[in-house]
């Protein structure tokens, strides 16, 4: 935002639909309430992100939308007055759902999308080193007991609320938006283009395109990071 790219500060907004998430990061604000002046007050911070914790995986897909659009169109509100006074917050947005694809996909991006899009694309990230969930080959797994396992194959698949049938996440995002995005137009970052640098690819995306996103270590998420940082600059 902002017609002087170099007034324009990038801020991460994260909304994160559990408080999980925001207990593993530090020097950040995190917010329980967004309403537009204290959305201000955190584009403001010195932080170069901050949470809003939305808690909406323990809603109904109706309710999530709900909140998710209450928190989009407030930020919108707070970002507008910042640009009119020369202020310009670029925001990167962060919908933060569960690592073992449990969650209100597409239902909250759709939402970002809406409310404050247009957007080159969105990125599929569910890879949690800690918790031992990787992506390879645009496949999810989770290891137990040393085991590399399809998500779809371990019990977070018969969640009763967030069901699903695939680990290969293009046939995830085809399942989850019920053809929708078709699996074949799903884009694919995988560890070789992300451990060659990714920028060139990044910044080809048009059309809110939905990107999956492998990672098996920290070093591919940075790789990923900086090249994303650099596309949205």
């Amino acid at each position: 935002m902002g017609s002087n790219p170099r007034e324009t500060r990038t801020k991460i907004i994260v909304i994160d639909d559990d408080p999980t998430g925001s207990q593993t990061v530090h020097s950040c604000l995190l917010l329980t309430r967004w309403d537009p002046e204290t959305l201000r007050e955190a584009l403001q911070d010195d932080s170069p992100l901050f949470f809003v914790l939305s808690n909406t995986r323990g809603m109904s897909a109706v309710r999530a939308e709900q909140v998710t659009r209450e928190i989009c169109r407030n930020l919108h509100v707070a970002l507008e007055p910042l640009a009119n006074n020369g202020q310009p917050v670029q925001p990167l947005l962060v919908s933060r759902s569960d690592s073992t694809l449990r969650g209100h996909y597409p239902v909250e991006t759709d939402v970002m999308a809406e409310e404050l899009g247009p957007f080159d694309a969105h990125f599929l990230v569910p890879a949690f080193f800690e918790g031992g969930r990787i992506t390879r080959d645009s496949t999810h797994y989770v290891i137990q007991n040393g085991v590399e396992v399809p998500a779809h194959e371990t019990e977070f698949a018969r969640d009763s609320v967030f069901v699903f049938q695939h680990s290969y996440l293009p046939d995830y995002v085809a399942e989850k938006t019920h053809g929708r995005i078709p699996a074949e137009q799903v884009q694919r970052l995988r560890l070789a283009d992300l451990r060659a640098g990714c920028l060139a690819q990044l910044l080809a995306l048009k059309n809110n395109t939905c990107v999956v996103v492998d990672a098996v270590e920290a070093a591919d998420l940075h790789a990923f990071a900086r090249d994303l940082r650099a596309a949205a600059g």
